[in-house]
């Protein structure tokens, strides 16, 4: 690998590095250079390469043990997940101005659906955050998490006021495995005025649950306002 290119972000990154898998660079089993090297040569931090080979590896291409490096997957086929970027970067890469509000934080007993959900038994105390994020000052969504405090040590209230959760989860807790699902809903009435609309709008619901390996770190509802178009891609 040639230094002569500066990868600005980790999606730029990550496509270079699939391209070295899919033309055949690197071989099923082949281990790739260490995080240092990779953000050496791409003139980035550790923690950029490092979201981009997470990627790959939940995407079926790299294998990466903690000990043993990273190596290319045997049969290195893409499962084709859904691309749930960091929620302020998404409206900024949409042109919009991204601001984010907490709504409130702090331990709440999980309703049933939810601690079902989560594989916890009873009605256990889970973390249970709500921000809304803006674009251009105007609300934009509500993110709605229960997150399961064994998975997140270290996440308080000097984190949650400063930082979207998603932020801290990507450096302090990253996912291994997530279930996504999408639905059109009419916005539920406690969530309506901070949207600015009324209840019962059209509303797109994401719901995301996601585990460290078969632990469950917590679940994620995130409604969007009314007119909201979701993009991914492959």
């Amino acid at each position: 690998m040639s230094k002569d290119i500066i990868y600005p972000d980790w999606k730029a990154i990550r496509r270079d590095l699939l391209e070295h898998i899919q033309s055949g660079r690197w071989k099923p089993g082949d281990k790739i250079p260490r995080e240092v090297e990779l953000a050496d040569h791409y003139g980035c931090t550790r923690s950029t390469v490092g979201r981009a080979l997470r990627d790959l590896a939940v995407a079926g291409f790299l294998d990466r043990k903690r000990k043993g490096g990273t190596t290319v997957a045997p049969n290195p086929t893409r499962k084709a997940p859904l691309d749930v970027p960091i929620l302020r970067e998404a409206i900024r890469a949409a042109g919009h101005v991204p601001g984010y509000r907490l709504l409130h934080a702090g331990l709440y007993s999980a309703p049933p659906d939810v601690a079902k959900a989560l594989g916890q038994s009873g009605t256990p105390e889970l973390l249970h955050v709500q921000a809304l994020y803006l674009a251009d000052a105007l609300p934009h969504q509500i993110e709605d998490r229960w997150l399961v405090p064994a998975m997140v040590r270290g996440l308080g209230p000097d984190h949650w006021q400063e930082q979207p959760v998603d932020e801290w989860l990507l450096s302090n807790a990253p996912l291994t495995k997530a279930r996504i699902e999408i639905e059109a809903i009419g916005l539920p009435a406690d969530l309506a005025p901070h949207m600015g609309q009324m209840p019962g709008s059209p509303s797109l619901l994401v719901t995301r649950i996601s585990w460290k390996q078969a632990r469950p770190i917590g679940l994620l509802r995130l409604y969007h306002a009314t007119g909201h178009r979701l993009k991914t891609g492959i």
